[in-house]
C-alpha cells in the first residue's frame, strides 16, 4: 500500500549531500571564462534500491512492514557492458530538454502470520485501519492511499479498487513541519501493541475511531463539532483510558492533567472555565437548549471550545503512544494546523466566567 506522506515517518536518507567532482572532458571547472563559461561538475549520491522491514510489528493475526525505496540504474548484462546505456534508460527526453527524475518513497506490506488463516479482500481492507490511523496521528491530517495491490495464495497479483474516505495527492507539495512525529519516536510494534491495549473491548474500538475520525474532518455546523468532540473526549477517556465513572467535568480535567507539565504550560488553558464551559456547550447542543441560559455572542465561541477539546484529546492520545514531550511543543509551535487550535486553548480565557 502506498501511503500520502508515509516515506516522512521513516527518516530513511536517501539523497546525499552534492558533491563538487572532476569529470572527464571539463577543463576549467568552477572558473568564469571571457565568453561566460561557467562549469561546476557535481555529483549527487543516492543510496538507490529497495529497504525491505525497515519497520515491522505485528498484532494477534496480522503483520506489518515499511518499506524504502529509491531510484536506481537498470541493472541487466547489457547495462553492465555498457555503461552509458544505464544513463540512457533512465533519461527522460522533453520538448525543453533532458531530464533525469531522482524520487525516493516508502510503502507498507501487510499478511497473515505464519500459520493464520488465509484472510478475505474485505477482511484484507479492514486490517489496514492501523496504518491509515498511524498516519492521522503523526501528521494531523487524513491521508489518502495511492495505491493497493495483493497477492493470492495462488500467487496471483490482484488490484483492490475501493474508497477509503480520502483522495490521495502523491504529486501535491508537502507541508513543511507537518509531521509530528516519526516512527523513530513511536516504533511500529509498539504503536500496534499500544493500539491493541487501547482497544480492547467493543465500546474502545468505537471510541477509538470516533477520535481518530475526527482528525482532518472539520464539521460545517460549530454545533456538530462540539458534539462530536466532547463525545470523543468522554469516549476515549471512559473506554480506551479505563476511566471508571466520572463526570464529563471530571473526564475533561483528567485528561488535562494528564498532559506534561511543559505542555500544559504552552497551552495556557485556564482549565476549570474551559472543563466548564465545554460541558455546557454539550449541554447546550445535545439537548437543544441547556436549563442554565448563557450568552453565547457568536459561534466562534463555541467553535474556541470544539478546537481546545479537540487539540487536548489529541494531545493526550500521543501521549498514550508514547509521542516525546518536545515533539508536542513543536507541534504546539510549529505545527500549520495545531498553533491554530494552541490558540484556541488561550481564547478560553476571554469566555465570560461561568
Amino acid at each position: 500500500m502506498a501511503l500520502d506522506d508515509l516515506y516522512y515517518l521513516t527518516g530513511d536518507g536517501r539523497f546525499c549531500a552534492p558533491q563538487w567532482a572532476q569529470i572527464e572532458g571539463v577543463t576549467r571547472a568552477g572558473e568564469q571564462q571571457e565568453d561566460g563559461t561557467l562549469l561546476l561538475p557535481y555529483i549527487v549520491p543516492v543510496i538507490g534500491g529497495l529497504r525491505a522491514g525497515l519497520f515491522s510489528g505485528a498484532t494477534g493475526d496480522t503483520e506489518y512492514y515499511i518499506d524504502t525505496y529509491a531510484t536506481r540504474p537498470p541493472a541487466t548484462p547489457a547495462t553492465e557492458a555498457m555503461p552509458d546505456l544505464k544513463l540512457d534508460m533512465m533519461t527522460q527526453r522533453r520538448r525543453g530538454g533532458q531530464r533525469l527524475e531522482l524520487s525516493v518513497g516508502a510503502r507498507a506490506r501487510i499478511r497473515p502470520v505464519p500459520d493464520a488463516s488465509p484472510c478475505s479482500a474485505t477482511e484484507l481492507l479492514d486490517r489496514l485501519s492501523p496504518l491509515l490511523g498511524l498516519m492521522k496521528l503523526a501528521t494531523f491530517a487524513a491521508r489518502g492511499v495511492e495505491s493497493i495491490s495483493s497477492e493470492t495464495l495462488e500467487g496471483e497479483q490482484v488490484s483492490l479498487l475501493c474508497h477509503l474516505g480520502h483522495l490521495s495527492a502523491p504529486d501535491s507539495p508537502t507541508e513543511s513541519g507537518g509531521v509530528v512525529f516519526t516512527l523513530d519516536d513511536v516504533p511500529l510494534d509498539h504503536f500496534l501493541r499500544t493500539l491493541r491495549e487501547l482497544t480492547s473491548t467493543a465500546q474502545a474500538r468505537y471510541a477509538w475511531n470516533a477520535v481518530v475520525g475526527l482528525v482532518g474532518h472539520s464539521p460545517r455546523m460549530v454545533e456538530e463539532h462540539i458534539s462530536q468532540v466532547l463525545a470523543a473526549a468522554e469516549g476515549f477517556h471512559k473506554w480506551c483510558l479505563h476511566g471508571g465513572s466520572k463526570t464529563l467535568k471530571d473526564r475533561l480535567i483528567l485528561l488535562h492533567d494528564s498532559l506534561p507539565k511543559d505542555v500544559k504550560e504552552r497551552l495556557k488553558v485556564d482549565v476549570d472555565r474551559w472543563a466548564d464551559w465545554a460541558v455546557w456547550a454539550r449541554n447546550h447542543v445535545a439537548h437543544g437548549g441547556a436549563d442554565k441560559y448563557r450568552d453565547v455572542v457568536d459561534f466562534y465561541q463555541l467553535k474556541v471550545i470544539a478546537d481546545s477539546v479537540r487539540l487536548i484529546t489529541y494531545l493526550v492520545v500521543l501521549r498514550k503512544f508514547g509521542v516525546p514531550a518536545d515533539k508536542l511543543e513543536e507541534a504546539i509551535a510549529n505545527h500549520p494546523r495545531i498553533r491554530v487550535l494552541a490558540h484556541r486553548c488561550v481564547e478560553i480565557g476571554d469566555l465570560p466566567m461561568p
